[in-house]
């Protein structure tokens, strides 16, 4: 019997009940099941995926660029184009375009020919690349940035692809001496920068060129906004979105927009406890590891921010230690020092915890803190001991838990403490022979403190 006769017999089926046959069946059909539309979700993520990973200007480093430009240049002249794949005329592309050898004779050479070819081609493979090597090289009043803005701008309808969104969002694109300002504006209405960006068509909204402008741009056009907390959080998350790299280019005058409002008063606390969290996790301490854009942050407003910093320390260190050995009392000690703080006597603070203490403390930083481990360092060399180490005008004093003395050191010591060192032996301190004073907590010890300073 056939597989077919045998499905379609009359007969019982498993519970003893007869089941309808395939004529019966066939004209009585059971109604059709909704269609269920798959999701969209996981297949956008895999898109975005693959564009974060393949679709950035991140070419690697020629290892010799300047042969790539005298080949180009033997290939034009030779009007040999036999077995050059695409690939070599881009990379060739982006040196002439690029500095350090964008003046060279045969850079020259290579962008009349490139731009002549932009105006004809209608190769995406060619065009493409060449959008992308306008907006890395992107120089304000460059010659180069406004000769291949015009030709891209000539070839506008024969460029598609990737960059056909932000050809029609941005009309400006081509246009070198509006497309700058006109990406600020846009960025000024934006509450997500750098996403809504990557929405546009900029697949690379911290990219070198172009974006390096208007990034400056931003930045000028919001500083009178920075008096604000959601100002303030929107420049922050420009300069670190999550889980990107923090800009480096730029840093320095973003870090002083936000910080110049406040060069005459103190913020809010809340915007006080932001710009110094923020700042010290994307661009750490700025006197251990420091970050390069530091260098570029006046002088006056990184002392402005060490003196919160300083603050802020004091009160972790006691909130800390309140937690880490409940069987003390901390609030004389906290509020002699607060009070210097807060008198401005305090020029600089450095904590260093005890084993339990720096436990505590790293539990209670956030994640990208917690893995710098820039905000406080370890005394190793007596388990209860944790130090608070300062500098107070012309010395460096040294307060410690328990039956430690306050110790005062002069600056110029050279066998003082250093404040922001990693570890810290307590032994070491106690012994200096240097030291120029000590000063038990007993008594007046405050008055006497002072009297010492």
């Amino acid at each position: 019997m056939s597989a077919l006769s045998d499905s379609s017999s009359d007969g019982e089926g498993p519970t003893g009940q007869r089941e309808p046959g395939l004529d019966e069946r066939r004209l009585s059909p059971r109604p059709p099941r909704p269609m269920i539309l798959p999701s969209t979700q996981l297949l956008a993520r895999t898109v975005q995926r693959v564009f974060d990973r393949y679709d950035s200007a991140g070419d690697k480093p020629e290892i010799d660029p300047a042969r790539l430009l005298r080949e180009l240049r033997r290939r034009i002249e030779a009007n040999d184009w036999r077995k050059v794949p695409m690939s070599f005329v881009t990379r060739a592309a982006r040196v002439a375009f690029d500095a350090p050898l964008r003046d060279t004779e045969e850079a020259h050479i290579a962008r009349r020919f490139l731009l002549a070819e932009v105006r004809a081609s209608t190769k995406q493979g060619f065009l493409g690349p060449m959008v992308r090597i306008y907006i890395s090289s992107w120089t304000a009043g460059a010659e180069h940035t406004e000769a291949l803005g015009t030709a891209l701008e000539a070839a506008r309808t024969r460029i598609g692809g990737r960059w056909l969104r932000l050809i029609q969002e941005l009309p400006e694109l081509f246009v070198a001496s509006r497309v700058t300002g006109e990406l600020a504006t846009r960025m000024i209405r934006m509450d997500d920068p750098w996403q809504e960006l990557r929405a546009l068509g900029l697949r690379e909204p911290h990219g070198p060129g172009l974006m390096d402008t208007v990034h400056l741009a931003f930045v000028s056009d919001l500083g009178p906004r920075l008096t604000e907390r959601p100002e303030v959080e929107r420049l922050l998350d420009w300069l670190r979105p999550a889980g990107q790299s923090a800009r480096q280019v730029g840093a320095s005058e973003a870090i002083n927009a936000l910080l110049r409002p406040w060069q005459q008063r103190d913020p809010p606390n809340d915007i006080k406890s932001l710009l110094i969290d923020r700042l010290t996790e994307v661009y750490g301490h700025p006197r251990v590891n420091r970050n390069p854009a530091w260098n570029g942050v006046d002088p006056a407003l990184q002392a402005k921010l060490l003196r919160w910093i300083s603050g802020a320390d004091i009160r972790f260190l006691f909130r800390v230690l309140t937690e880490a050995e409940r069987g003390h009392m901390w609030e004389e000690r906290e509020a002699f020092w607060w009070t210097l703080h807060q008198q401005g006597r305090i020029d600089e603070v450095w904590v260093a915890f005890n084993g339990e203490g720096h436990r505590i403390a790293m539990q209670k930083l956030p994640p990208d803190s917690r893995q710098a481990g820039l905000r406080f360092g370890k005394q190793v060399g007596d388990k209860d001991k944790s130090l608070l180490i300062m500098r107070i005008g012309n010395q460096i004093v040294v307060e410690g838990t328990f039956n430690f003395m306050v110790h005062g050191f002069s600056v110029n010591d050279p066998k003082a403490p250093k404040l922001y060192e990693r570890s810290y032996d307590v032994a070491e301190i106690r012994y200096k022979p240097s030291v120029r004073w000590k000063q038990v907590h007993n008594g007046n010890w405050q008055g006497r403190v002072v009297m010492n300073l």
